[in-house]
């Protein structure tokens, strides 16, 4: 039985994407820290999933996950906002 990588994910679903070392930044913090979001588009399924992510910090990214590194945020907590009226 061939092992699954990848976990398919649907719109509205939060994620989280593990560090990245892709981007270095300085010295003393030379991986990028890993980003939560939740999924706004699927522009393409399995077996090379494609994502449209709105991050925690506003900014919208199309995503490819490769070797796993896209998981369900099961442990997120919404923080607690003051809505203005």
């Amino acid at each position: 039985m061939q092992e699954e990588n990848t976990m398919a994910f649907d719109v509205g679903e939060r994620v989280y994407a593990e560090k990245s070392g892709r981007r270095r930044r300085t010295a003393r913090q030379p991986l990028r820290p890993g980003r939560h979001g939740v999924i706004t588009r699927v522009l393409r399924g399995d077996p090379n999933p494609r994502y449209e992510i709105l991050w925690d910090e506003g900014v919208t990214t199309v995503f490819s996950p490769t070797g796993g590194a896209l998981h369900a945020d099961v442990n997120y907590v919404a923080p607690e906002t003051s809505e203005a009226s």
